[in-house]
């Protein structure tokens, strides 16, 4: 009995190693096992390998990939030398009894235990391994390349051994990409920015409605709009701006009655579109330069009508005619002081109705003009003079001629005294002294004449008809200064680029800094700088408008009233 439980004993041990050589075949070539002692079983030697560890692809062929669907317990578990794929583990060859295994032996084929001629490189040398009675080898106890092998702890009889842990696969490097042959360069994009590209038909319109004049704008992409001129030419890549002349002129030829507007049942006059050429987006438009060539797929072709309306218009009817294949309505957005609606314009109807519901109030009236203060005319009692000295001379007269007045000259008295009362009430004549103008000397006067005098002359241009533009400021601008002043105010509120869009002042503000006497007649010269604020809407955006101005003005009195005669600008700022 003894011997077979020896027998088994050994025969464990030999199997174990034989694991364990097949293991370090393919890991390393040597394996160095501490002592052991009877009775008692061996852990893993050290640590869990590190999954990250990477085994050197010497000794194992095709790198440690387990086959697919294979779990990496069954593709980890080694063969002995000898056996058949399909065979499985071979039974140990016997060992007889006081052999004796050294450091490093591995099973060669054919059941011999050989020693290798070196030593892993970093190994640890330890004594020979004597295998007493009982003793049993783990399998699976393999040294990384350079490591260092320590003597397996002391277990107690009846100690548990965990399962050796796996091996992980070498990480198999990837090759660089491949280089791929230089593809020809493709030409350039049309436009330069993708955010103002034109991917496909556009109609849009909007309706601006401001005190004293509305505006009606639409926009179309241009190659729809090339397409309606012309269908059988091809398309262009780009526009010249000979090209863009070409269009402008173009529609405006034929798009003059697209448009009508009428206030409630009152036609208005239609006055000839503008027709331009723009960059962009409806709402996103960009500026252009002079002579810009540009790109179809960023072009649009914008039209512009312009109404003069009542200041605040109780309804606007708007009626379009000018209908392009492919378009069966029109969106129209509203715009009216700081409020906006949206509506659309059917082909089958052609007409969009707005009404006002009291949401657009009427404008303010101007700033009464500055009159100038004088005394009061003295009030002559020309009818009583005239009949005292007609009284005095009849007397005289009749006291040189020695002539006797009838009943005496008591009721010739009192008739003429009583003459004179009832004659000064019938005949009055107002008379003003000659006096001279008042002189303005004081910041504080000065300020009072001057702000509503230019103040009225920044509303005059709520009016756009030209004739009512001068009416309004003859009222506080007299003299050349006129004409002068409304040519270059028109250029400081007309937006820039090609669309003629003037600016609506909404904040004004004037401050007088110095007051001195003209030099040249009456009134006073003022130094003072004054803000204009406006904003101005078009093609779907609108654009704040702010000028600070630095100038000298002379205010001179005519017909009784404080009036603009002078102006030098000393400086402009544009925000």
């Amino acid at each position: 009995m003894p011997n077979q439980i020896l027998s088994l004993k050994w025969c464990s041990a030999i199997v174990a190693l034989g694991l364990a050589a097949a293991v370090e075949g393919r890991a390393q070539d040597t394996i160095q096992i501490g002592p052991l002692k009877p009775l008692q079983t061996l852990p893993s030697l050290g640590p869990a390998i590190p999954p990250t560890s990477v085994l050197p692809k010497s000794g194992l062929p095709g790198g440690l990939v387990p086959p697919a669907g294979q779990p990496p317990a069954a593709a980890a578990s080694p063969q002995l030398p000898g056996a058949a794929p399909s065979a499985g583990m071979v039974p140990p060859p016997t060992i007889t009894s006081g052999s004796t295994l050294t450091p490093g032996a591995t099973l060669g084929a054919g059941g011999t235990l050989t020693t290798p001629p070196t030593l892993t490189p970093g190994a640890a040398l330890t004594p020979p391994v004597n295998l007493t009675p009982g003793s049993t080898v783990m399998p699976g106890s393999a040294a990384l390349p350079g490591s260092a092998l320590t003597p397996p702890p002391t277990l107690t009889p009846g100690s548990t051994l965990a399962p050796a842990s796996p091996l992980t696969p070498a990480s198999v490097p990837t090759p660089p990409p491949a280089t791929s042959a230089s593809a020809p360069a493709a030409p350039p994009p049309l436009p330069t920015s993708s955010s103002v590209v034109i991917t496909g038909p556009i109609a849009q319109t909007y309706l601006y409605i401001e005190p004293y004049q509305t505006r009606f704008e639409a926009l179309f992409d241009a190659a729809s709009v090339l397409a309606w001129l012309s269908p059988d030419v091809p398309l262009p890549e780009s526009l010249t701006p000979e090209q863009q002349k070409q269009i402008s002129e173009k529609v405006a030829a034929q798009a003059g009655d697209w448009c009508s507007l009428s206030t409630g049942d009152q036609a208005l006059a239609v006055p000839q579109p503008l027709v331009t050429v723009i960059k962009g987006l409806p709402g996103n438009t960009l500026p252009m330069k002079e002579g810009e060539t540009l790109a179809l797929n960023q072009a649009l072709v914008g039209l512009m009508w312009e109404f003069a309306t009542p200041p605040g218009p109780d309804e606007l009817n708007v009626t379009w005619k000018g209908w392009f294949k492919g378009i069966s309505k029109l969106p129209v957005r509203v715009f009216f002081g700081p409020q906006t609606e949206t509506g659309e314009i059917h082909a089958a109807i052609k007409n969009y109705r707005w009404r006002n519901l009291g949401r657009m109030t009427r404008p303010a009236p101007l700033v009464a003009v500055p009159q100038i203060t004088r005394p009061a005319p003295v009030r002559v009692p020309m009818g009583g003079i005239v009949w005292v000295l007609g009284g005095l001379v009849f007397y005289i007269y009749l006291k040189i001629k020695d002539h006797k007045l009838p009943g005496g000259s008591l009721p010739y008295f009192a008739v003429w005294l009583l003459g004179g009362v009832l004659m000064s009430q019938l005949l009055i004549v107002p008379y003003h002294p000659k006096s001279a103008t008042p002189t303005v000397t004081q910041v504080a006067e000065a300020q009072q004449i001057v702000s509503p005098l230019l103040r009225n002359v920044y509303r005059a241009f709520d009016h756009h008809v030209e004739s009512d533009v001068y009416d309004v400021l003859a009222r506080s601008v007299d003299g050349e200064l006129l004409r002068k002043l409304y040519l270059e105010t028109i250029q400081a509120l007309t937006l820039d680029g090609r669309e003629g869009t003037r600016v609506t002042i909404a904040e004004f503000a004037v401050t007088v800094d110095k007051v001195e006497k003209n030099p040249q007649g009456p009134g006073f010269v003022a130094d003072c700088n004054w803000n204009a604020r406006g904003i101005v809407g078009h093609w779907g955006h609108s654009h704040p408008r702010v000028n600070i101005y630095n100038a000298r003005v002379t205010i001179t009195p005519v017909k009784d009233e404080w009036k603009l005669t002078g102006l030098e600008v000393q400086e402009v700022r544009r925000l």
